[in-house]
């Protein structure tokens, strides 16, 4: 923890000297030949990943990096650079600070990076209002649960008997919407947690060690769905996307399933409301809505921003992208432009009270303290 905080501290001091010379950079008479049309030219960009090479991010990030490239005036090079560490933190903070605020660095961030910032950890140094969103993809997620508990549609859920038990890996991660989900309802759910993933848990689910859970996107309808046809299952509500607006709305991969606040309305015939409702909301977005997002800095140079949107635009109206994509970004859409800034200002805009009110309730049911 010592050196972690010694290298924060660095990264600070530099942060200012960095400042200087981009500064110093945009006042020279090179950077006044730049537009968003020559900036990339015989130029390189490099995108910082924050975990290990191989998973989920990083994945996302190296099909993303050709078709930023190719869709730049001057086709530049476009490289994935891994920082991992600290859940994510050290490698955006290393973007945020140590990375020159040229246009030239990319941020490729995940819920992981967006959770712990809006949770306000100390090692968290970086601030996404520093940031300039490019490009982001969503993914979703569906809560089912065992028909043992004699729940066959969304509104048993207001006449149970049965106990539910939840099996998790952490009340931090994409677990704590489903558990936010359980608050928002009033269930009483007992959460083991400590599951080493999303597999395992499901795992628990099949051998009766849990009777209610969720799995995202591509494991919902590799294997959920056959458990649904087999009368294994019952769906009860996704968990949702937020637009632009921050109004929750289904999930256009699962249309004909309710969102929460449908079946808040069906069991207890009001719209819901109140600090759960609204981290609810927050933590949808952050964790779901706009998943995996593609970053600069928002103190970059004006023509680089303009020309990585125009870049992101072009990439969202491709049908050869769109093609291509289906697998990795599973049938979503990416967002960019207004839409997006839109998401990313709801995300930034969530209440202090409301974030007081979810640190509370990690360390009060779930015995997690935010440091």
């Amino acid at each position: 923890m010592k050196k972690l905080n010694i290298f924060l501290i660095i990264m600070i001091a530099l942060s200012t000297v960095l400042a200087a010379c981009n500064s110093s950079n945009r006042s020279s008479g090179d950077a006044s030949d730049l537009t968003k049309d020559n900036f990339y030219e015989n130029k390189g960009l490099e995108i910082v990943v924050p975990f290990g090479a191989g998973g989920g991010t990083d994945l996302f990030a190296r099909f993303m990096a050709p078709y930023i490239g190719e869709n730049l005036s001057g086709s530049p090079s476009v490289q994935v650079i891994n920082v991992p560490g600290g859940q994510t933190i050290v490698g955006t903070n290393e973007f945020a600070y140590m990375r020159e605020h040229n246009g030239y660095n990319l941020l490729q961030s995940s819920a992981s990076v967006h959770t712990p910032y809006l949770l306000g950890e100390s090692a968290v140094k970086y601030d996404l209002k520093d940031f300039e969103p490019i490009i982001g993809a969503p993914t979703g997620a569906v809560v089912y649960i065992s028909p043992d508990t004699g729940v066959t549609k969304p509104a048993d859920l207001g006449n149970l008997d049965e106990k539910l038990v939840f099996a998790g890996i952490s009340a931090i991660g994409l677990d704590l919407v489903t558990l936010l989900s359980f608050e928002v309802l009033g269930l009483d759910v007992q959460a083991i947690l400590g599951y080493e993933g999303r597999g395992p848990a499901r795992v628990a689910f099949e051998q009766g060690e849990a009777n209610i859970d969720f799995q995202t996107t591509s494991a919902y309808l590799q294997n959920i769905e056959p458990l649904i046809d087999s009368g294994v299952a019952v769906p009860l509500y996704s968990l949702g996307q937020i637009n632009e607006h921050g109004d929750l709305v289904r999930d256009p991969v699962f249309p004909d399933l309710p969102t929460l606040e449908e079946v808040y309305v069906e069991i207890y015939g009001e719209e819901p409301s109140g600090d759960a409702w609204e981290a609810y909301k927050a933590f949808v977005n952050a964790s779901y809505t706009v998943q995996k997002v593609i970053w600069t800095h928002n103190d970059a140079p004006v023509e680089a921003i303009e020309a990585l949107r125009e870049s992101a635009e072009k990439i969202a109206n491709d049908p050869e992208f769109l093609e291509a994509s289906k697998e990795i970004l599973e049938n979503y859409q990416p967002y960019t432009g207004q839409e997006l800034k839109g998401m990313i200002e709801n995300i930034l805009n969530t209440r202090s009270e409301v974030l007081d009110w979810v640190r509370d309730l990690l360390e009060q049911k779930y015995d997690v303290t935010i440091n």
